[in-house]
C-alpha cells in the first residue's frame, strides 16, 4: 500500500530525508501546504489534509492534540491516521527514531484495514525495561527447553569442555602470540 504522511510544522524535518521504501512518502507540512502552518488549530489542519484526499495521516510530537476535543471530533470524521511521538519533546534524533521504529508497521496495518481514523501513541521506553542478565536469560532458554536451569548450565559445561579439550577453539588472548605483534591489529 502507498502512503503518504505529512509531518506537523514542529515535527523534526530530518525525517524526511530518510531513505523510506518507495511505498512510503513524508512531507513536511510547510511543503506540502505553507499556508496551513499560519494561523490555523491542528483541528483545521486535519479537516484540509482530509479534505484533499491525498494524505494517509498526520506525524506530530505535540502529544496535547490528544487532550483536544474539537481536534479529535475532527479526526474521527475522516481517514487519517494520527501518529504522536509523546515523551520526546522537540529532541530531533528521539522523534525520528520513533517514526523509523514504528511507521512501517503503522503503514502495514494501514492496508489490512478499511480506512478509517486511527491514533498511534509512539512512546520511548526506559532503557531499563530492555535490560536483561545472562542468568534470566539461563533461566528463559531452560524453561523454554523444559529443564531446570542447573541441568542447562552442567550440559553447556560439558560441551564447552570437550570442545576445548579437541583444541577446536581459538587461543585465548595473548595465548599463541607475542605481544605487539601484528596479529594483535587485526
Amino acid at each position: 500500500m502507498d502512503a503518504h504522511f505529512v509531518l506537523d510544522h514542529n515535527f523534526p524535518w530530518q525525517v524526511t530525508k530518510l531513505p523510506w521504501p518507495g511505498h512510503l512518502r513524508l512531507t513536511r507540512l510547510a511543503a506540502y501546504d505553507a499556508s496551513l502552518i499560519q494561523h490555523y488549530d491542528d483541528w483545521q489542519i486535519l479537516d484540509a489534509l482530509s479534505r484533499r484526499g491525498d494524505v494517509d495521516g498526520f506525524i506530530t510530537n505535540d502529544a496535547n492534540i490528544l487532550q483536544l476535543a474539537r481536534e479529535l471530533v475532527v479526526l474521527s470524521g475522516t481517514h487519517l491516521t494520527l501518529v504522536v511521538a509523546d515523551g520526546v519533546g522537540h529532541d530531533p534524533i528521539r522523534a525520528t527514531g520513533l517514526v523509523m521504529l514504528y511507521l512501517g508497521q503503522i503503514v502495514h496495518r494501514l492496508s489490512h484495514r478499511p480506512q478509517r481514523p486511527q491514533i498511534f501513541t509512539l512512546r520511548p521506553v526506559g532503557l531499563g525495561h530492555y535490560q536483561s542478565s545472562p542468568a534470566k536469560q539461563i533461566n528463559r532458554l531452560a524453561d523454554h527447553r523444559n529443564i531446570a536451569p542447573p541441568e542447562l548450565i552442567a550440559r553447556e559445561r560439558e560441551q564447552l569442555a570437550a570442545f576445548r579439550r579437541e583444541s577446536r577453539q581459538p587461543p585465548s588472548l595473548g595465548e599463541g602470540r607475542s605481544e605487539g605483534s601484528a596479529t594483535d591489529a587485526g
